[in-house]
């Protein structure tokens, strides 16, 4: 090969590397790139010029032509597997083996991704240095995958807050312990737990374009609304409806005595004091004309709503329901909290609770399930067949033992009135501050709710417990495990090492 040859090819590939070098500090491609590259070219048609020659001589040789060959080789399997790993990417799936489902989106969060018809921007706003922001940016990219591989419209974009101070202030962020946004057609959603529920049901709120009235009854005693500081009061669940997006109004029956129109869903919470016979025909009508009721009752007080619920196929039975819970002593009764463990495993609001899992309830008064034409009743929860009930709390002599139902979901027409639904509780305290976020009460108010107000896609997703596998064995099975692996392996594995360790000393 010529000097001159030898000094084209050299120039060439300064270039080249001078053309690398210039787009990676720049960090775009600016006009001196094209002239860097057509110098590299340049050059190298100037070396194929001059050294014609040798370059023909050069690949006429057996050992060229054996490493053309395999350079064309290692080529087309590059080009093999860029191919495979392209389509492995665009088109992919995932099996998911757990027992519990646990790496698999529900059907809801399915169906609501995939009728995205936009896209849907999901900002994480974390700072540097901040303890745990790598693991809930591992976990947060793990789950938003999930929802990646059902629609290419989620767009994830992690934000440093200290590099992007405008976009923090713009969504007023002002920690970065890892805060989340969804943006969709310019409405947010703030989250700030990672995992299905919360983004499931933030990203309802964000595709929901119409907000729903929950209406709060008052003027008979029932729980305030906004107490915050006392167990017994309803402020933690006002918060929640707002968070979710609903408005929370109040609706003074005795000043107002009709039901507002845009009334979605009416609560009762706890009255202590009777309605007055005008009220009850006010709900009566608002449920005549399609509305939804939801019902609340203390213990062992009614407060004269039994007139509206005997007339929708449910009659409460004043009592106290009760636990049963065995002791060392023999069988005692629970004055703690009693537990609900029956879902209806057919209705939306409740098909979703598992197996093993519980609703609290602080002292319930049963429900009866009454035969009413045209109306058709849902026992949602109900206690386990051991309960007892008693009259008074005194708790003197046997209570009357059963399965009690607790709430109750009531569909179907009053004479000459729409369809309507109602869900009847036996308890108020259940959706107190003190026992909201208590196993799974929050999602049976909040499920209820939403059933009421006819949105069925808030309906909230349980979480999924991972499910140990237990390894039974019996004694046979244990000896037969024992002397067939346990102690003849490790005699086998000694008995191997040895005759080696023979057969190399006698080499």
């Amino acid at each position: 090969m010529s000097k001159l040859g030898k000094l084209s090819i050299l120039l060439s590939g300064i270039s080249l590397v001078s053309t690398i070098i210039i787009r990676y500090i720049i960090g775009d491609w600016v006009p001196f790139c094209w002239v860097a590259l057509g110098l590299t070219v340049f050059f190298l048609v100037i070396t194929l010029i001059l050294d014609r020659k040798f370059l023909n001589e050069f690949i006429g040789m057996k050992t060229t032509k054996e490493g053309m060959s395999m350079g064309v080789l290692i080529v087309l399997m590059l080009a093999l597997l860029i191919v495979v790993n392209y389509l492995g990417v665009k088109h992919y799936t995932t099996w998911d083996f757990s027992t519990a489902q646990t790496n698999t989106l529900s059907e809801q969060s399915v169906k609501l991704v995939k009728s995205l018809d936009s896209d849907l921007k999901v900002l994480f706003f974390y700072k540097k240095g901040v303890e745990g922001n790598e693991d809930n940016r591992r976990q947060f990219r793990e789950l938003i995958k999930k929802y990646q591989d059902q629609s290419q419209k989620i767009q994830l974009d992690f934000v440093e807050v200290n590099e992007r101070p405008d976009l923090a202030k713009e969504y007023g962020v002002d920690k970065g312990s890892g805060v989340v946004f969804l943006d969709y057609k310019g409405r947010r959603n703030r989250i700030e737990k990672i995992d299905e529920q919360e983004f499931t049901s933030a990203l309802v709120k964000v595709t929901r374009t119409t907000i729903k009235n929950i209406y709060f009854t008052i003027g008979h005693g029932e729980k305030n609304l906004d107490e915050a500081k006392e167990g017994l009061g309803l402020n933690a669940l006002k918060v929640m409806l707002e968070n979710n997006r609903y408005t929370v109004k109040t609706l003074p029956l005795l000043q107002t005595t009709k039901v507002p129109d845009d009334a979605d869903v009416v609560v009762i919470a706890g009255p202590i004091q009777n309605f007055q016979d005008f009220e009850i025909n006010a709900l009566e009508e608002y449920i005549k004309r399609g509305g939804s009721l939801f019902i609340a009752l203390e213990s062992q007080n009614t407060a004269g709503l039994e007139k509206l619920t005997k007339k929708i196929g449910v009659e409460p039975e004043n009592n106290y329901v009760l636990n049963v819970v065995e002791t060392v002593m023999g069988k005692g009764i629970n004055q703690g909290p009693t537990t609900g463990t029956l879902f209806s495993p057919t209705n939306q609001i409740t098909k979703g609770f598992g197996t093993g899992e519980g609703t609290l309830f602080r002292y319930p008064q049963g429900l009866t399930t009454l035969t009413v034409e045209g109306i058709t009743v849902d026992q949602l929860v109900r206690t386990i067949p051991n309960a007892v009930a008693y009259p008074t709390m005194s708790i003197k002599g046997d209570g009357k033992e059963g399965s009690y139902a607790l709430v109750d979901e009531v569909s179907g027409k009053l004479p000459g009135g729409k369809d309507f639904k109602a869900v009847i509780a036996g308890d108020v305290d259940f959706m107190s501050n003190q026992m909201l976020y208590q196993n799974l009460n929050r999602d049976l108010v909040l499920n209820s709710i939403a059933a009421l107000a006819k949105e069925e896609n808030l309906i909230s997703i349980s979480p999924k417990e991972p499910q140990s596998t237990q390894l039974l064995l019996t004694e046979t099975k244990f000896a037969v495990f024992l002397f067939a692996f346990i102690i003849p392996f490790p005699i086998l594995l000694l008995g191997i090492a040895i005759g080696l360790g023979i057969k190399r000393r006698n080499a």
